[in-house]
């Protein structure tokens, strides 16, 4: 039996809004950038943290600007400008830092124009960090609400940070004293052969 044409194009577009919908929400969870994270994202070289001090001499504190995405190359600066809804994060220990992002320009070359929140993470809380098979890393996750520019980079300014793989690249930058919240643009202290196990999601 043929279906009257009303009820035909109800279905047609029933379709589309849910495609429509889907295709949204797919997007919408995708949105993120920095670091990719899941429960096989080894701290390594980095189990007990590092601190501004193993990098810059009598540096009690700096500005950790990431230069490269942990597995996720391209991926370093923000797509878009927005706001920031979910932090996440892999570490072996506990810890905090404040955000602070990063407008990058050549030279390597930085500046903050404001600081985001301060995120208290937490250790690992089996024997051995990750299970027995490295396999077991907890990614942990923030809800949190500030702005980012597009083209920013994550900074976050601690003395001592756990959240790094330090097993190859130089995807960090390092400022001492911290930049702070101004319009200069500041050159690097140094850098470190590291990169942030930070991922910052779009709402």
């Amino acid at each position: 039996m043929r279906r009257p044409r009303s009820m035909v194009l109800v279905s047609v577009l029933s379709a589309v809004v849910i495609l429509s919908a889907q295709a949204g929400a797919v997007a919408a969870a995708s949105l993120t950038f920095g670091a990719a994270l899941d429960n096989t994202s080894q701290p390594a070289n980095a189990e007990s943290g590092r601190r501004c001090s193993d990098e810059i001499a009598s540096a009690e504190s700096c500005t950790w600007v990431s230069t490269q995405a942990y597995h996720n190359g391209g991926h370093a600066r923000a797509p878009r400008t927005g706001t920031i809804g979910t932090l996440k994060l892999v570490s072996c220990i506990a810890g905090s830092f404040i955000v602070q992002m990063a407008a990058p320009a050549s030279g390597h070359r930085a500046r903050v124009l404001r600081n985001g929140p301060t995120i208290n993470y937490r250790a690992d809380p089996k024997p051995v960090c990750g299970g027995e098979g490295s396999d077991e890393y907890i990614v942990q996750s923030f809800a949190v609400n500030f702005s980012v520019t597009v083209g920013d980079e994550i900074g976050i300014y601690a003395s001592k940070v756990g959240p790094l793989y330090c097993a190859g690249g130089s995807g960090v930058d390092l400022f001492s004293p911290p930049l702070g919240s101004s319009s200069a643009y500041r050159t690097r202290t140094d850098s470190t052969s590291c990169n942030l196990m930070i991922q910052l999601v779009y709402r």
